[in-house]
């Protein structure tokens, strides 16, 4: 199940580089192409350039910021993990980042189930160690129709629709 999550987070890291390298090489390309396209009249041409242009300019920054994120969350999830750390506090200090940040990038790991298996209160992780219910799930429907069925007073079920009775078990 980790091996299923540590790929999933892999697989989100090389999707944040990959569009940061796209947005970075689309800036450098956009200017030689809205020259092109200025100097040769092709104003379909100039305007992708300045297309190219404006998303690399703004784009490549922010992709660039998100994909440190996501690095320094994968560092996290590892410390958990491989480096059985489960404070906020002994997190910071082995990853030199600030315990608020810690909080907050375990958090989102929880949330994106990148670390599954622990409870977390704001400060430790713990291990999960509760058992899926057992609990037995009841159909309603009535073998003999497919109606809804309703529970009766005596412990059983009643269909509305043909009248059949039937007894819990």
């Amino acid at each position: 199940m980790e091996k299923k999550k540590e790929i999933s987070i892999e697989k989100d890291i090389k999707n944040k580089l990959l569009l940061s390298i796209i947005a970075s090489v689309l800036f450098v390309v956009g200017i030689p192409v809205t020259i092109l396209g200025a100097t040769n009249s092709l104003w379909i041409i100039l305007a992708i350039g300045i297309a190219f242009i404006v998303f690399g300019f703004y784009g490549a920054p922010l992709l660039w910021v998100s994909y440190g994120n996501i690095r320094t969350l994968k560092r996290v999830v590892d410390a958990v993990n491989e480096e059985n750390l489960n404070t906020n506090e002994e997190i910071a200090k082995q990853l030199q980042i600030n315990v608020r940040q810690v909080k907050i990038y375990i958090t989102q790991a929880i949330k994106k189930k990148y670390l599954t298996g622990f409870l977390y209160d704001g400060t430790t992780l713990t291990a999960n160690n509760k058992e899926p219910s057992k609990r037995k799930v009841l159909e309603n429907k009535c073998p003999n129709c497919g109606a809804t069925m309703q529970k009766n007073n005596d412990n059983g079920w009643i269909c509305q629709y043909c009248g059949s009775h039937f007894e819990h078990k």
